[in-house]
Parts: structure tokens; sequence; C-alpha cells
């Protein structure tokens, strides 16, 4: 997957950093040049350019199945809206768009924009998991119903293997990886999307036994995540 990101503001720069570090292609586009200077050596691709401008977005090649392209010019108004009609008139089928209010959000639902987020929810709903269940170390939602979530690893799991748990067969998850290892500092404080630095070790098989220290990397229901950081009180 590759990322084009339009506009520079300060959770365009962090999304467009934590995106390059996982080891992603990103693309950043923003008018003002000294935003671009900033990331040029942190991105494959730092362009400067005005995003309203419909010469300048043809330019790009934004509208591949693999790429993602995201709008966070949230702030300026009249330009968010003239970007995403244009991209959305270009075909542009993985499109991300930044809203700072209801109002809109609902003109970009009216454009036909169906992913429309709000900084500031993603950072609530993150906090807001973390406060209620503190065994939720990390969690994303993925739709309506299910998300991906870092949480502590049971202290009576500590030695058994995997395949002895019934991690699947018993509370319906299923378990991505492992973070095994001492955490790293974060990069970037203020970026809402970022996650623990601790590594991860490969994909998981039965044989996988577990370490006092590990977090899983679950993905699952939100009712089936809740149930097992109650089960085992963590």
């Amino acid at each position: 997957m590759k990322f084009v990101i339009i506009g520079m503001g300060q959770f365009g720069r962090s999304l467009a950093t934590y995106l390059s570090d996982q080891g992603y292609e990103v693309t950043v586009l923003d008018i003002r040049e000294s935003n671009v200077t900033a990331l040029k050596d942190q991105v494959a691709y730092a362009l400067v350019g005005d995003a309203t401008d419909m010469r300048v977005l043809r330019q790009l090649d934004l509208t591949g199945d693999d790429t993602c392209v995201i709008v966070t010019v949230g702030e300026q108004y009249e330009r968010n809206i003239l970007i995403t009609a244009q991209l959305k008139e270009m075909g542009v089928k993985n499109l991300y768009v930044r809203s700072v209010n209801d109002l809109q959000a609902r003109i970009l639902k009216l454009l036909g924009i169906g992913d429309v987020f709000r900084v500031e929810e993603v950072a609530a709903k993150q906090l807001s998991s973390r406060l209620v269940n503190d065994g939720l170390m990390w969690m994303r939602r993925i739709d309506a119903t299910h998300s991906l979530a870092e949480v502590k690893l049971p202290a009576e799991w500590v030695g058994r293997k995997l395949m002895e748990v019934g991690l699947r067969q018993q509370y319906r998850l299923n378990l991505l990886t492992v973070r095994r290892g001492q955490p790293q500092e974060m990069a970037d404080s203020d970026n809402v999307l970022a996650e623990p630095e601790s590594p991860v070790i490969d994909t998981p098989d039965g044989s996988l036994e577990f370490l006092e220290s590990d977090i899983l990397v679950l993905f699952g229901k939100d009712a089936d995540l809740k149930n097992f950081v109650e089960k085992f009180d963590l």
C-alpha cells in the first residue's frame, strides 16, 4: 500500500512520519515549501503544490487500487471541500478525509466520502478504551463491531503455549503477533496513531511459548476483547 497525504499540518506530519517509519511508501503534498522541506528526508516523495489545482493532482498517481489518499487540511474548510471534490471526480478509490466539525463531515458525506474522520474522536476513543480497561494498552477500531487491540498477557498464561490456551476456541479472538522486548522511546508523542515501540515477533504458531512481559496483539469483536480483559482482570 502506498500513501499520499495532502496537507502537512501537525497531524499530517505525524501521520506521514509514522507510516514512513513503518516501511510504507509515502508521498506528501503541501502548498507551503517550508512544511515540505521539513519532511523531504523522512518520506519517499515530498512535493510542493496547490492541491486545489486539478493539474497538480493529475500529476500524481492517485487512482491505483494500492494507493490510499488522505486529506488532512481539515481546518482550511473551503480547501478541504474543493480538494475532496476533485479527488472524487478523479475516481480516487481509497480516500480518507479529515473533518473538524459535524457540518463539515455532513458535507463530505454528501460528496460521497465514506471515510471521514476527526482526529479528536480518534484520540478520545483510544484514550477512553485505555481508561475503562487498563489491560487494553492500545485499540484501533476496524469497523462498527471489530477492533485491533494490544492486551497484557494474562499472568496464568506465562510459560504456556498458544495451542494450550484456547484463544480462538474459547475467547473468539485471533492472535496476530506478540510484542516482546524492551520498549523504545516514542518518536512523536503527539501522534495519536502511534503505538508502543516494542518489537514484534514473527507471525505466531501454536508452539509459541508466552513470556511474562509479552503483549498480545489481538483481533476480534469489541465485546469479546472486553470480556477477555475483564475475565483475566487485566
